[in-house]
């Protein structure tokens, strides 16, 4: 995120469900947070290339591709940013997944905002208290 921002970070979710992404944007809408919402992966790493993001949040379940998958694209094109992965139903193969793609966190739907806005304030403090170099460069 630019210094001159207004926001204290900047978080892209992606989030096939219509309802999911509304609630998200009504709640955190008026935070601290600058939300930039997606219904698919593609949309994501599109936006990604053009927009400065401080964590990322994908559902696993997208119309283009599992969310496993662009999280790791994510990690590719922005190194240092935080990546959070919600799913409603878990299995050993994306467990495994998890653990070798370096995913921050796991989120199990259904989503509570509680949750979501716990791992954001974890997220935040780890942010302010060791900067990360990849990060640095680009800004």
């Amino acid at each position: 995120m630019k210094k001159d921002s207004p926001y204290s970070s900047q978080i892209m979710i992606i989030d096939n469900d219509q309802y999911v992404r509304e609630s998200l944007s009504t709640f955190f809408g008026q935070g601290p947070n600058r939300l930039l919402i997606f219904r698919s992966g593609s949309e994501g790493l599109n936006a990604l290339r053009y927009q400065d993001i401080d964590v990322v949040i994908s559902d696993y379940f997208l119309p283009d591709m599992d969310g496993l998958y662009f999280l790791q694209e994510v990690a590719k094109e922005k190194p240092g940013v935080p990546r959070v992965l919600m799913a409603t139903i878990t299995n050993e193969e994306i467990a495994l997944g998890i653990a070798r793609a370096g995913i921050y966190k796991f989120i199990e739907k259904p989503l509570t905002v509680d949750s979501l806005e716990t791992i954001i304030k974890e997220l935040e403090m780890i942010k302010r208290s060791k900067p990360c170099p990849e990060r640095e460069k680009d800004e």
